[in-house]
């Protein structure tokens, strides 16, 4: 087990005994102990380590320890306001004890006395999330720049292997998710694209992004959410077939050239097919995702039906991240202009209702839709507005 799993178990183990057991109880002591024991150890591979729960997750070193997705005690701490831990190097067994009764204590006290900011001392310190300075949303701590990594690496084991890592796309939908998720509304982090030859990569995971959004903005449940994201991150999968000086090309692609693209919808939905566990859904995006609302556009259909649900909601992601992202053939369209051009497709290119709730969503939620600039390890992310 881990240092920061081994230790956030036993930390949940002294709050259980603490509750249970009297002051000085054998049982409360050893838990006392045990948690302490895993947190010198932590300590020394991390002497700043910071805790945050959110929504099912536990995020350390901004990624979510999956080892204890759903523990009960998560979901419990994020109700009593104590949304993120900070420990550093010299607490003694006197302050933590004295932190374990005072979070305690929140844990158990009615809604309307709950502390509203955060509870400090020496070297911890437990509340809610900062959300930056003079009321300012944090967008995410996340970097993200490990996930285009993945999502990079997703893209060259479908080109090589005509299959993809069906773990690591779940693994990556559900790290934006968390980001999504992490302040107290929804943000929308989009990626700004610094290289042509990473538009595929940064395109998915915007498109994904977007179309996770949507399923926010219609109240669906969590796991639907990230259904969504990730079909809509995996609907460009069959780009990998197409060769790359017709994909990177500085200029619009001739006709023989776009008959070659047009298959990218068939080869994705192929390479998804071939890949392990249910890809459902995802293998229906990709392959439906160019298909109008009027039944027109490509692939063919022998028989004429209108694409699937989640084939239409990542269309109008897909469409509107690929406007709004500056290339050597394209330039990079408003967002008025997008919503402009998605409002004049409705019932023709794109399911009506969808589009009116994509435009009301762009609208209510402008402020939390940033713009992400994926830094290196030296040059960190930075955000700007997009709307």
């Amino acid at each position: 087990m881990n240092p920061p799993v081994q230790f956030l178990t036993r930390l949940a183990k002294a709050f259980t005994n603490l509750a249970l057991y009297r002051e000085g109880h054998p049982s409360r002591e050893s838990a006392l102990d045990d948690a302490i024991e895993a947190l010198d150890v932590l300590l020394e591979t991390d002497p700043e380590p910071d805790f945050s729960f959110l929504d099912g997750d536990i995020i350390y070193q901004d990624r979510p320890l999956s080892e204890l997705r759903n523990l009960p005690l998560i979901k419990h701490l994020a109700r009593r306001r104590i949304q993120r831990i900070e420990i550093s190097a010299g607490l003694t067994r006197q302050e933590f004890r004295t932190f374990l009764q005072e979070a305690s204590n929140q844990l158990n006290r009615p809604a309307d006395s709950l502390s509203a900011g955060p509870i400090r001392f020496p070297h911890i310190s437990f509340g809610r999330l900062d959300t930056g300075e003079e009321g300012e949303e944090q967008v995410t701590p996340f970097e993200l720049k490990a996930e285009v990594e993945k999502v990079d690496f997703i893209r060259e084991e479908a080109s090589m292997k005509g299959r993809i890592s069906t773990a690591l796309a779940r693994a990556v939908v559900q790290t934006l998710s968390t980001a999504m998720r992490y302040s107290r509304n929804i943000m929308v982090p989009l990626l700004s694209l610094k290289d042509v030859d990473q538009y595929s990569t940064i395109h998915s995971m915007n498109t994904s992004m977007l179309a996770m959004a949507m399923g926010e903005y219609f109240r669906l449940p969590k796991q639907q959410v990230r259904i969504i994201g990730e079909a809509a991150l995996l609907h460009d999968m069959g780009k990998v077939t197409i060769p790359l000086d017709i994909l990177n090309k500085p200029e619009a692609p001739t006709e023989q050239e776009w008959e070659v693209i047009k298959q990218h919808p068939v080869e994705g939905a192929r390479i998804l097919l071939r890949s392990p566990e249910n890809l459902e859904l995802a293998v229906i995006a990709a392959y439906e995702h160019h298909i109008r609302w009027n039944c027109k556009g490509y692939p063919l259909l022998h028989y004429k039906r209108r694409p699937h649900r989640i084939a239409q909601i990542t269309q109008i992601c897909d469409t509107f991240d690929a406007m709004r992202t500056q290339r050597p053939f394209q330039g990079s369209v408003s967002t008025a202009e997008i919503l402009s051009t998605l409002s004049a497709g409705a019932g023709t290119d794109y399911q009506p209702d969808l589009v009116r709730a994509f435009i009301s969503m762009m609208g209510e939620w402008s402020s939390q839709i940033k713009e992400i600039d994926v830094g290196s390890e030296s040059t960190p992310s930075t955000m700007r507005e997009l709307l």
